[in-house]
This record gives C-alpha cells, structure tokens and sequence, in this order.
C-alpha cells in the first residue's frame, strides 16, 4: 500500500471524512507492514462506516503490534474497545476474555484513561446481572474519578453519564436525570469527541423513552439527528439515531415517515446485530398499526433472529389475530426472563391488555399493581396513564362500568395532552364500550365517532376493521336485554390435577365439558364462554337456568355413585339487564353473575335475590343472605336453590 495512500486516509480521518478515510485506509488490512496507529483510525473510520467487522480486524492487528512491542497501555486500550465490540455482536464471553486480557496489561500500569473505559464496561456488564446496579454505580464512580485523576474529560464526563443511568434505573430518578443532563451539557459544548457524544445521546434517549418521557426523548431524538448529520457520511450513530427517531415519529403518528426512517435504519446498521434487530422491532410496530399483519410479522422474526426479544409486538400481533392465549404465553414468558425495571415497564402495558382479552384476571391485576408501583418508582406521567388505563379495563372486565367510564375519561385527557394519537384514538375505543354498557349509549357514539376519524387520518386499517366491526354488531346503540345468567367451575381444581395427574384430568375435564354441553342444550342454555375448567352460559328465564343447574349437581351425584368419583361443581345463577360489546356479553351485571358463582360452595347452587322473585313457586329455596362480593360496592343477598 503507498504512502501516498496512508497519508491521504489519515488526513481524511483527521477531518472525521469516515467514508474516505476507510476507503483509503482499508488495503492496511492485506498489507504486510502496518503501523498500529494507522490501523486504529482505519478501525474508527471502518465504525463509523457500520463495517464492525472490519473494524475488529483492524483493532485485532494493531493489538497485536502493541503488545509485542510492550506497549501495554495501548495494547489495554485496543483490548478494551474489542471488547466492547464484542459484546454488541452478543458474544459476552470473547467481551470478557478481551476484558481480562486488558485488566493483566494494566495490573502493573499507573491509572490511566484506559483503566477509566476498562471499568466502564465493567459498570455496564454488572447493570446487566441480578442485583448489580449497586455495584454498577460504584465503578462508574471510580470512572469519573479515573477520569478527573488523569485529566481525561471523556472518561470523566461517561462516568457521571452511567452514574445517571443507574441511578435511573436503580430508582432514583430526580439524581440521575440531573447527571445525565450534566454529561449531555458537555457533549452540546463540544467537551467531547463524536464516539463519547454519540454513546450518550443514544442512552439519553433511551432513558427517556423507557420512562415514556416521549417529549424528552423526542426532543434529544431531534437534537441527536442534527448532530448525527453534522458527523458526516457516519452509520453507526446515525442508524441507532433514526430507530428512536422512528419511534418518536410513530408515536406521534407520521407512520409513513416511521417506516421509511426505520427502513434506512435497519440498512445501515447491518453489522450491529441488536441494534439492527431494534430496527427491525419498531418496523414490525409501525405494520402491525398499519394492520399489515404478514410484513409485521416478518419484522418481527427478524428482530428475533438477530437476538433480540421481538416483545410485546409479537405478542400484540397474536393478539389481533384472535388467538389470545398464545398472545399470553408468549408475553409473560418474555415478562419472566426481564428483571431490569424499565425494560419490564415497557412490556407491561400490553401484558394487561392481553391477560383480560384471555380471561386471565390475575396476571392483569398484578400487572398492573406492578406498572403503578413503577411509575411512582421513576415519577413518571405517562406510565401513570398507563397504569390508569390498565386499571380502567379491569374495571370494564369486571362490569364495574361506573368505575371504568371515569377512569377511561381520564386515560383519553391525558393522551390527548401527551400527543400521542393511535393510543388516544384506542383509549376512546375503551371509553365508547364502558359508557354504552353503563346506558349512556350516544356518548359511547360519540367516542367512536372521533376513534374512526382517527383511525382513518393515521391509516389504521386494522381497527378500522374492527369499528366496522362494532358498528355492525350494534355496539354503538346497544339497549340491554335480560337474561339469567349462569357461571360454573370445580372446585379445587388445582389441587385435583396434583392428586390424578395430568392425564387423568385430561379425561375427566373432557367428560365434564361434554356432559354440562349436553345439558345445556337440553335445557335451553346459550353457552357463551368456557375458561378452563368453568362454563358461562345464558337463559331465557330462571326456571330453566335453575332446572339446568339442578339436572349438573344430579348427573355429576349419580355419576359419583357408578364410578366412585366425579368434580365439585358450584353453580352460581343471576337475572339482569346485560349488554353485547364487540362481540361479548358485558355490563356490572355479568360481574355480578360470576361473583356469586365465586361465592357458592361445592355441590352447591346459589342464586341472586333478583333470579329469586322470578322463580317458579315448584323450586325449594333456601333462606336469603347477604354476601361481599369482589368489585361490588354493596353486599349481595344470594340464596342456595335445594337441588337434593
């Protein structure tokens, strides 16, 4: 290679022209003769180009002229930074054999700049690991002081930056973001290179974004592209750059923009695999919001592919294909692998949204204690929305309509002021259905009016669908009409599959859907639902619901006489107005009907005062009591219906 050569890339590296440079630079690779120097800025350049392969093989080699030179403190310094290469290749353990290679090399070494990075990465693989945010935060001390000892303000400034981030993430948020906002005051001075400001716009951003600081994070995002571009023909930052540009862009709905910025992205980070994979995460978002399902879910198994976790749009995905439990399984699989908190609160909103549309009360109550306690945790607004929101469809699921009409309301009023359309226009959605299920039938209209026209600015076709979809069903102008309401479940039926195995109750729950089917039919029933090991079925009249349950506690009875054994069913029997919403039976009466399902003993039939009155006078009923049930502000007057 001529000098000639050399000398024009490192005067192009100097004036940080990266594409040159590497140009020029990149025969230094296949030369026999290198200088180490020269094989760093053609490494930087190779960075900068998104070429991290390159980049390592040019480090790699100028590592090894270092130390067979003896000159440690470079030899560290290339080791650290092969390091941490390989650790976004997602190959942890060749990060850590660089790591203790470069710790040996400066074992006998005075502090250094480099002995500053070398803890810094330690900081970060420790923020990584069970309970290591402690000590994450007690090396990136010790980096700010490397760094003030040894007069490198780079090292200095990325040590109060991480010891910003970990504060955040360790919970105390009022510190950190004073920190980071610290650090990114010497980056908009010029105190810092381009590596060092690029690494914490990147963090700063992401922060925000994990807290949804949408309007900070956006205005960094905004802030970061105008210094991405000043940087010159630069794939590194830029890609990772316009990934929180895209998102910001989608939130805000520019989905066309968002997509072609995500796009352009993706293609220009094709060595930073989790960073690609990032890119090809928030592609699959903004097509599944289009309702372009099979290009959202290509995204997403290239996410997947490429190491990264494609939650919660994978998740979503399933879920606007209908198959709720697999929706499920999939997010709270992925919610059991993530303990970092602010990763757990980004997932947390969706896990709610499918755990009811599944029927799965627990995991949605628990999921959404949890998102409250973690935006107190990082102070929070919009997390506060969220978790609002989570508790409004939980009131909705339950039939507690007042309740959930309110608590709709101000999940909309907040969204309105965060900006932020798609989620405002599918808040009114929630808000449309609680209002028509308590009676108020036109403001429900209303909400939906103003969801569709949403929709339609933004081009979301999917829950365009959807509206059409209600609107046909009649879920705008719903008028309730009564019915009696029936709930079924064994009892224990936990610890029952422990005592016969998995098999055994296999069988035994296949006779018992097949026999309560059959006498369903047989008395009149609709069933409506089937959750586990639990039936919700409807009724013309109480008679017939009453002649139902007491033809189940029969069969099952005699059953138990042929065969030894059959389950423990309790019955619970309700009449009231109930309500059809998107293809569902809703309203606080349907709540009710599974409260006192909940409140009857095994064997037993209870039934409500109001299915009482209407029974015929041929039916034995015991005496009425009152009982506390869940979500209902007064208590509930039942009575057991004599089956014997």
């Amino acid at each position: 290679m001529s000098e000639t050569n050399i000398a024009s890339g490192m005067r192009a590296w100097e004036r940080h022209e990266w594409a040159i440079a590497y140009e020029q630079l990149l025969p230094l690779l296949d030369a026999e003769e290198r200088e180490p120097e020269h094989l760093e800025a053609l490494a930087e350049s190779a960075w900068w180009c998104g070429s991290l392969d390159d980049t390592i093989a040019a480090q790699e080699r100028a590592f090894r002229t270092y130390s067979g030179a003896g000159r440690n403190i470079d030899a560290a310094r290339l080791a650290v930074d092969l390091a941490e290469h390989h650790a976004l290749r997602l190959q942890p353990s060749a990060a850590r054999g660089w790591m203790a290679r470069a710790s040996r090399l400066l074992q006998d070494e005075p502090p250094t700049p480099t002995l500053g990075n070398l803890r810094r990465l330690e900081a970060v693989f420790a923020a990584g690991s069970e309970n290591g945010l402690q000590e994450a935060l007690e090396l990136a001390s010790q980096v700010e002081q490397i760094g003030r000892d040894t007069g490198d303000r780079e090292v200095e400034v990325l040590g109060l930056h991480d010891q910003g981030r970990f504060s955040i993430a360790a919970g105390d948020v009022e510190r950190g973001m004073a920190l980071m906002e610290d650090s990114m005051i010497s980056v908009v001075t010029g105190e810092v290179g381009p590596r060092v400001a690029g690494r914490i716009y990147c963090n700063m951003i992401d922060v925000c974004a994990s807290m949804a600081d949408y309007r900070r994070a956006a205005e960094w995002s905004d802030q970061a592209m105008r210094w991405c571009e000043e940087q010159g023909n630069a794939s590194g930052y830029p890609g990772i750059c316009r990934i929180h540009r895209s998102e910001m862009m989608r939130l805000r709905g520019a989905w066309s923009d968002a997509e072609a910025e995500a796009s352009r992205a993706a293609d220009e980070l094709g060595d930073f695999g989790p960073y690609m994979a990032a890119a090809f995460n928030e592609l699959g978002m903004i097509r599944l919001n289009l309702g372009d399902r099979d290009a959202a879910d290509e995204a997403f198994r290239k996410a997947h592919s490429l190491g990264s976790s494609p939650m919660p749009g994978m998740a979503l995905l399933k879920l606007s294909d209908g198959d709720a439990a697999a929706a499920s399984s999939m997010i709270e699989s992925a919610l059991d692998g993530i303990e970092d908190l602010l990763t757990r609160a980004k997932l947390l909103p969706s896990s709610i949204e499918i755990a009811l549309a599944a029927d799965l009360s627990e995991p949605a109550e628990r999921h959404s204690a949890e998102l409250a306690e973690l935006a107190e945790r990082f102070d929070s607004d919009l997390l506060r929305t969220f978790a609002t929101q989570g508790s409004a469809r939980i009131a909705s699921a339950e039939g507690r309509q007042v309740d959930a009409v309110a608590l709709h309301q101000k999940v909309v009023d907040d969204l309105v002021v965060e900006r932020l359309p798609y989620e405002t226009a599918r808040a009114r959605c929630d808000l449309a259905l609680a209002l028509t299920a308590s009676g108020s039938a036109e403001m429900g209209k209303l909400e939906l009016d103003a969801a569709k026209s949403q929709f339609e600015e933004l081009g979301a076709r999917a829950d365009l669908a959807r509206l059409a979809e209600m609107s046909q069903a009649g879920a705008a102008a719903m008028t309730p009409a009564v019915r009696t309401m029936m709930f079924t479940d064994i009892v224990a039926s936990t610890s029952l599959i422990g005592a016969i195995g998995d098999d055994a109750w296999a069988d035994l729950i296949a006779w018992h859907d097949r026999t309560l089917r059959d006498i369903f039919v047989n008395n009149g029933g609709d069933e409506v639902n089937h959750t586990g090991d639990g039936f919700f079925a409807t009724f013309e009249s109480p008679d017939d619901a009453a002649r139902c349950a007491i033809e189940i506690q029969r069969t099952l009875r005699q059953h138990r006489k042929d065969t030894g054994f059959a389950p423990k069913v309790r019955i619970g029997i309700h009449a009231g107005p109930i309500l059809e919403a998107d293809g569902e039976l809703v309203g606080q009466q349907v709540h009710l009907a599974a409260r006192i399902g909940s409140a009857a003993a095994g064997d037993e039939i209870l039934l409500s005062h109001e299915a009482v009155v209407e029974l015929d006078d041929t039916f034995r009923v015991g005496d009425q009591y009152d009982v506390d049930a869940k979500g209902i502000a007064e208590p509930v007057t039942v009575a057991p219906l004599d089956w014997m």
